[in-house]
């Protein structure tokens, strides 16, 4: 079931997201405050995925400006952009859907309040790349970051519009 996280749920989050981290680095970097990383400062809703009690995934809207080339793209029409962050699933729940109906909620959600979405992907995530791929999402433009992947080098950042 995907529902909106509570306050009370945020320690099983690290839990779930230190399982990530050891399977697949994300995020690049274990953070200093996993509770302050998964509740950025521009986070607007933040949801999980739970089985029997288990947190399986979870996933953030931010307020962000995209870059201009993603921009461009968008349909103002359509809402103001805010954009997908913070998503993951354990190990163990992939290729299960968990992923796919966290990415349903949240559109859903942002279709109700007048937004549309945007995501951003790290080069060295490519099993994630190829994930918004499969549900249509378009690359939309690709850019280094202001931070350094593990290797110390600049990260390559891919945008995606969802399909």
């Amino acid at each position: 079931m995907v529902s909106p996280r509570a306050d009370g749920q945020v320690a099983a989050c690290i839990d779930a997201l230190r399982e990530v981290y050891e399977a697949d680095a994300y995020p690049v970097r274990w953070p200093a405050d996993p509770a302050r990383w998964l509740s950025p400062d521009d986070a607007m809703q933040s949801w999980v995925a739970v089985s029997a009690g288990r947190i399986l995934g979870h996933a953030v809207i931010r307020r962000a400006a995209p870059p201009m080339p993603v921009a461009e793209r968008m349909d103002p029409a359509l809402g103001s952009p805010v954009m997908v962050s913070r998503l993951f699933t354990v190990p163990a729940a992939r290729q299960n859907g968990v992923a796919r109906r966290l990415l349903d909620e949240i559109a859903g959600w942002a279709v109700e309040h007048g937004h549309q979405l945007f995501l951003d992907v790290a080069d060295n995530a490519p099993g994630a790349r190829r994930f918004y791929e499969r549900l249509g999402s378009q690359h939309v433009f690709s850019e280094y970051a202001d931070w350094l992947d593990a290797d110390g080098s600049p990260a390559l950042v891919h945008y995606y519009l969802p399909g």
